[in-house]
């Protein structure tokens, strides 16, 4: 599949939109987070809530991504510990992975009614599922008996060449399905991409709630790695910075997708970042990101060490900051529902440039995975548009992480190419405008050049 359907992005985004709201009582009362400062949620705590999410999902957005898709049964297959990209979204928290093999699927009768939610094994997983009781070794006639009941016309896998979501059905678990249902029905399976795309893109509110909270605690993190609680000028390395970031997550009972970074720009430099002990006059930039609630975070913040005597940061790197900005204003500018990521990718990159910026823009969406479904703003290495997923079009109630930077000349440091890059999350919401998930950096984090006594 080369492009996206327009009439459909369109068509689901009106719809599940209405189911959003159907489905939220007006007398709902969200969940009151903790200060993080103080906590964070406990696993405990964070169970029923994730459960409640998953149902209401089912119940609300599933069924009419199956109708605009066309797909009335969609079958996914997952084996221990390498489970299917879509499944962790369908899980509770009390099911860590796949079991054995684990085989889910949904049928849509059509005319309203709820979408049919089957696990053929031995695990309901929290009643989420009706349970079609087989044992191991029987799965797939089990299915197959399934699949017979319900006469499905289109069967719906997961497995596409663009969409890496989407593309979680291993060639061996392929081969045992179409043998399983024979070839009657195999001959109906087709990819289910889109509908994999739209399941995880869309969030409800509830959930937009908890990623501020979430959020929050990113946020937090950061704000104590760059402060002299962690840093001390002239001791401390960016590597110890980088591990106090990773261990803190873990003592915080917190997931992780990648490991954090540290890197240093300081006068006098090259055109490249560098490692080593922190200094006075030293620009800090991390790259970092949580799993938390089940939701991936993901942020790049600047700090500056001050010297000794100053206050502030020097005007040109605050100026090199502002433009950074500038350029996330620039790229949510053209980021519209309807409009495609090549398009804010190409829209953004002319103005910027017109204005005089040096740009870079490889915005992803965020959510369930750090680097979620959704239509991408460029990529590193593709400045001039991403081939077919980037002629997908942005929908509301979708997250985003506005990912970038600006190359900008640093007057006080004999005219230095800096690049000041930033990473902030957002929501695209159903009016159509964008908000920061739990604000922006605009004014540099600052660290003391030696602690206060």
């Amino acid at each position: 599949m080369s492009h996206v359907p327009t009439v459909f992005v369109r068509a689901a985004a009106t719809a599940l939109l209405a189911a959003f709201v159907a489905a939220v009582p007006a007398s709902a009362q969200a969940p009151v987070y903790p200060d993080p400062r103080q906590r964070v949620l406990t696993h405990r705590e964070q169970a029923p809530l994730i459960k409640g999410w998953i149902e209401k999902r089912f119940n609300t957005v599933l069924p009419d991504l199956m109708t605009r898709t066309g797909i009335d049964m969609w079958i996914i297959v997952s084996r221990e510990y390498n489970d299917d990209p879509v499944f962790r979204s369908m899980a509770p928290l009390t099911t860590y992975s796949s079991r054995r093999r684990t085989i889910l699927a949904f049928y849509n009768p059509g005319g309203g009614k709820p979408v049919e939610r089957y696990s053929i094994g031995r695990f309901d997983m929290e009643k989420l599922f009706t349970l079609v009781v087989t044992p191991n070794d029987g799965q797939w006639e089990g299915l197959r008996k399934l699949v017979e009941q319900k006469d499905p016309k289109v069967i719906g896998i997961n497995e596409s060449e663009h969409w890496n979501h989407a593309d979680g059905l291993t060639a061996n678990e392929k081969r045992l399905l179409t043998g399983a249902l024979g070839e009657k029905y195999a001959a109906r399976m087709k990819t289910a991409e889109m509908l994999a795309v739209g399941w995880l893109e869309y969030k409800l509110p509830e959930e937009l709630e908890a990623y501020r909270h979430v959020m929050q605690v990113a946020h937090m993190v950061i704000r104590e790695a760059f402060s002299n609680n962690v840093i001390t000028p002239g001791k401390t390395t960016s590597d110890d910075v980088v591990w106090w970031m990773r261990q803190r997550v873990v003592e915080m009972g917190l997931g992780k997708w990648f490991q954090p970074s540290i890197t240093i720009w300081r006068e006098g430099g090259n055109l490249t970042t560098m490692q080593g002990v922190i200094q006075p006059g030293d620009m800090l930039h991390t790259d970092f990101g949580i799993v938390y609630l089940g939701f991936s975070t993901d942020t790049q913040h600047n700090a500056y060490v001050l010297k000794p005597g100053e206050t502030d940061a020097p005007q040109g790197l605050k100026d090199g900051l502002k433009a950074a900005n500038r350029l996330q204003d620039l790229t949510m500018q053209y980021a519209k529902l309807g409009r495609t990521g090549n398009q804010a990718l190409r829209d953004a990159l002319m103005q910027a440039r017109k204005e005089g910026l040096v740009p870079s823009i490889y915005c992803h969406a965020v959510g369930y995975h750090g680097h979620a479904a959704g239509p991408p703003i460029g990529m590193t290495d593709y400045q001039e548009g991403v081939p077919v997923r980037g002629d997908y079009e942005f929908l509301p109630n979708t997250w985003h992480s506005i990912e970038l930077n600006v190359t900008f000349p640093v007057k006080e440091w004999g005219g230095l190419a800096v690049r000041f890059a930033l990473e902030e999350d957002a929501v695209l919401l159903p009016n159509g405008s964008w908000d920061w998930i739990d604000g922006r950096q605009e004014s540099f984090y600052l660290i003391e050049p030696a602690p206060k006594m």
